[in-house]
């Protein structure tokens, strides 16, 4: 079973490479632990989504230090991918320089990913936690042609500084998703969590089931993606900052009831790289899973 691993961010808030930053003792960086995670719950292949810019980095950071006996292909996210002659001008005109998002990068991983049975999906700076890789790993085994995604507490997945952004989903008595809200802008005020849209706020509950881009699809995706992103294109508003989002995809499928997607509960203290002030949390955190004997140190320890 493979796993895309969405690794072509430019960490505009970040200031900087996230999916490079080292976090572990021997330099191993965050998604070096979810692949660790990744592969003892069962996932055979890797296939990482890059920039080509960023390619010599990551094969000599992350690549080389990898087990000989793990399997992964490349693949690339560039502006102009999945786009004609008419749309990469309309780009140019609008002075496009912000990454087209999730669902496009889902399209630019289609030919490593189609005709291989279900898969999973992962951003490179996020903490997911054993569990959730097991669970998803479980039911699209067990369930190939369902849809799942890890599902977490959003109190669990906000930290303590900074603006985030967090997928609120609604699950029914069946523990199905009936609806996805992109929360671009989250943060916590005391006690509360705060989330900005069209510069109204409003309070969340802090047991809302949030997605942290951990998803488990099937190649009936791609059809649905490829269709909605040929309508963004359409629209011209959308050429100079809009990002064509993942949640999105799914979420009209489910609205149509063309999959069921099934919750998997994995909650935990998830943590990933997004404002600067992560780095240092996200280190002391990796140690004392260390300390914890929850991963070795060295990560790759006898490869």
């Amino acid at each position: 079973m493979k796993l895309l691993v969405l690794a072509a961010g430019i960490g505009s808030r970040f200031g900087g490479i996230k999916q490079l930053a080292p976090v572990g003792p021997n330099g191993e960086t965050l998604l070096e632990y979810s692949l660790f995670d990744a592969l003892r719950a069962g996932f055979s292949e890797i296939v990482f989504l890059v920039r080509p810019e960023i390619e010599e980095d990551f094969r000599t950071m992350v690549l080389s230090r990898l087990p000989a006996s793990v399997q992964w292909q490349l693949a690339y996210q560039t502006s102009t991918s999945m786009l004609d002659e008419k749309s990469i001008v309309r780009a140019r005109e609008n002075g496009r320089i912000k990454p087209w998002g999730t669902g496009h990068a889902l399209l630019c991983a289609r030919a490593q990913l189609e005709q291989s049975g279900p898969f999973a999906v992962i951003n490179a700076d996020d903490f997911y936690g054993p569990r959730a890789f097991a669970g998803v790993q479980a039911n699209l085994t067990a369930n190939p042609q369902e849809f799942c995604f890890a599902g977490y507490r959003l109190d669990d997945v906000v930290p303590q500084e900074g603006v985030v952004s967090r997928a609120a989903c609604t699950i029914d008595a069946d523990g199905l998703l009936t609806g996805i809200v992109e929360h671009k802008r989250v943060w916590r005020r005391g006690q509360e969590f705060i989330s900005e849209i069209d510069g109204k706020q409003y309070v969340l509950d802090p047991q809302t089931v949030v997605s942290m881009n951990l998803w488990g699809l099937s190649e009936a995706i791609f059809a649905w993606a490829e269709r909605m992103w040929r309508d963004f294109l359409s629209e011209p508003a959308n050429y100079e900052s809009k990002e064509f989002f993942l949640p999105d995809i799914v979420n009209a499928m489910v609205a149509h009831g063309a999959v069921r997607m099934r919750m998997i509960a994995a909650s935990m203290r998830s943590f990933g790289l997004t404002n600067p002030g992560d780095l240092e949390e996200t280190r002391e955190r990796i140690a004392r899973m260390i300390a914890k004997g929850d991963y070795p140190a060295p990560l790759w320890r006898g490869k």
